[in-house]
């Protein structure tokens, strides 16, 4: 009997596997087609993938430099970052965009992983596949995913925590648990907005076993996020010890500080619309949807009666972007799109459930594949638009011309093209990922054409 079970949930998974699968092959494809022709290689990229060449024992013990000052408060987006550079690096000589390859990876496996906890939450493939697709397919993050930068490592961590609170995964051991709240934690070391998401998967590890009457795992919970999040920051103590000077979040602490000092107020209306316009920006550009706003409001109100029952599922929906809005309301600078990319999932997801939550079981499945039919129709649409956005052509004639460079073999005072680049980028730097040295002293310089060609030149030294 036990034998016919576990070969009857076998075959029962093997559906899910199937489509996980095929899942992760489109997405990633979808995000690293002709990423080798027009990688995005600006500053933070050529600073980070610098950093992820270096050996393990030499990465830094924070995360990256912030726009608004101060770092991210660890160094996990480091250390996963050269983990992807270890297995992708070697099949494309060390270029950065193998990191984008690999960060592309990453996002589609979180997507994939998602796709089977929902499809297993609510028991649809259809809603479970909608909502993937609508996430996975936005244009303005389907040009992001595949870049070595930190706020789309930080919602791919997110989004595998969400999916591993929605798949109960965590409720298998102690050192599920553990596993989940690392990964959630190291989401917030790759990109502090991802505060909120995390904020949201840690009140249902605790509160879905305490309204289950079982305080022990409760209490087994609290304790294991915790002791996760006090080792994830060892290395900003240590580093703090060794640099007291340089402040982490210095914007975040400035803006907090002058809110509960009462010198400024909160500025809620500025969240709420920064919110609306972030979904707006991310699911619907280059279109728009009348009444944004208060669809937001609606879909949240009708997921939070329908599933009131279960709270781990509304903990990771409509929490954190309840959460988002007060906590951006603190911060008193702008507010960018991008600062709201860990948060689309828990987005979707809501709007998936609420346009699906009808009475009857046989309409609420013709919903959900209606809502999965129309988010296939919006795709190439959607992919045109991302091919436009993030992108950055000159790349390809970099990479060829850098081959050409080392193959002179000579060590290059100066490399610097005829056409413009954009103002942060660098045309030496392939050049030395590939294995050239830059010497200020050499006596050659060489001159990257728009058609690829390379000139070189000598130039007396003193």
């Amino acid at each position: 009997m036990n034998a016919q079970v576990l070969a009857w949930s076998r075959a029962i998974n093997r559906p899910r596997l199937a489509i996980a699968l095929l899942v992760f092959a489109l997405a990633l494809a979808i995000r690293i087609h002709g990423i080798s022709q027009h990688f995005w290689l600006l500053a933070d990229q050529i600073r980070d993938w610098a950093i992820a060449l270096r050996p393990f024992s030499e990465l830094p013990l924070v995360g990256p430099p912030t726009h608004v000052g101060g770092y991210t408060i660890g160094p996990a987006f480091y250390w996963i970052l050269w983990t992807l550079r270890v297995l992708f690096g070697p099949w494309f000589d060390n270029l950065p965009h193998a990191g984008g390859i690999g960060q592309a990876a990453l996002q589609s496996l979180a997507d994939a992983l998602l796709l089977v906890a929902i499809w297993k939450r609510t028991g649809s493939p259809w809603i479970a596949l909608a909502t993937i697709v609508i996430v996975a397919t936005a244009a303005f993050d389907v040009s992001l995913a595949a870049l070595v930068w930190n706020p789309p490592m930080g919602a791919a961590l997110a989004k595998l925590a969400i999916a591993a609170v929605l798949a109960d995964w965590h409720r298998g051991s102690i050192v599920r648990a553990a596993i989940t709240a690392a990964i959630a934690w190291s989401a917030v070391h790759a990109y502090t907005g991802a505060i909120f998401v995390v904020l949201g998967v840690f009140t249902a590890m605790l509160i879905d076993p305490f309204l289950r009457g079982d305080r022990t795992v409760a209490a087994r919970n609290a304790a294991v996020i915790a002791v996760a999040v006090l080792l994830l920051q060892l290395p900003l103590v240590v580093f703090q010890l060794t640099k007291p000077r340089d402040a982490a979040m210095g914007a975040v602490t400035d803006s907090l500080s002058r809110v509960l000092s009462g010198e400024s107020p909160p500025e809620l209306l500025k969240s709420l619309n920064g919110f609306v316009h972030a979904v707006q920006v991310i699911e619907f550009m280059p279109g728009s949807l009348p009444g944004l706003g208060w669809l937001l409001l609606i879909f949240s109100g009708i997921v939070s009666v329908r599933y009131l029952n279960d709270p781990a599922l509304l903990s990771v929906t409509v929490l954190p972007q309840l959460a988002a809005i007060a906590g951006y309301s603190l911060f008193l600078e702008d507010l960018d799109a991008y600062y709201y990319l860990s948060l689309m999932p828990a987005t979707v997801l809501t709007f998936v459930l609420a346009v699906t939550a009808m009475p009857s079981a046989r309409f609420a499945r013709a919903t959900a594949v209606v809502t999965l039919v129309v988010a296939l129709a919006f795709v190439p649409t959607r992919l045109r638009n991302a091919a436009t956005m993030f992108q950055m052509p000159q790349y390809r004639i970099l990479v060829d011309a850098s081959r050409k460079v080392r193959h002179f073999g000579q060590p290059m005072q100066q490399i610097r093209t005829d056409f413009a680049l954009p103002p942060s980028s660098n045309a030496e730097f392939l050049f030395e990922v590939l294995g050239g040295t830059i010497d200020r002293r050499a006596p050659w310089i060489c001159v990257i054409r728009a058609n690829g060609d390379v000139t070189f030149s000598q130039v007396p030294v003193s």
